[in-house]
């Protein structure tokens, strides 16, 4: 996953939160209502599979809210990213680029 999206998915409200949930199984739209707030949830969750993260049950778009009988689970690409945030460095990165304005270790900024 590219340093943008990353930082994208760091910084949107709920979306750590439903990576971890996520990395113990998938999980229904009401059990991921009781670790996210309901006004965080359906932006993460939009968020998380445009960067590829996240999978669905039920087809259609991500731009309308979910079916309640929807089963969410992390694709290949939702666990490299977890296995990725279990990296300090990239908090740092991510801290050093946001806070900052300044590149951290490892960033592809010049």
């Amino acid at each position: 996953m590219a340093e943008a999206g990353l930082t994208r998915v760091i910084l949107c409200p709920g979306a750590v939160e439903l990576l971890d949930v996520l990395a113990g199984g998938a999980r229904t739209l009401a059990e991921l209502r009781r670790v996210v707030p309901r006004r965080a949830l359906e932006p993460a969750l939009r968020v998380l599979a445009a960067e590829g993260a996240l999978r669905r049950s039920q087809a259609g778009t991500w731009d309308g809210r979910p079916g309640g009988g929807s089963v969410f689970a992390l694709t290949a690409t939702g666990r490299r990213l977890v296995d990725h945030l279990s990296d300090l460095d990239v908090w740092v990165t991510v801290y050093d680029d946001y806070f900052n304005g300044q590149p951290g270790p490892g960033s592809n900024r010049a």
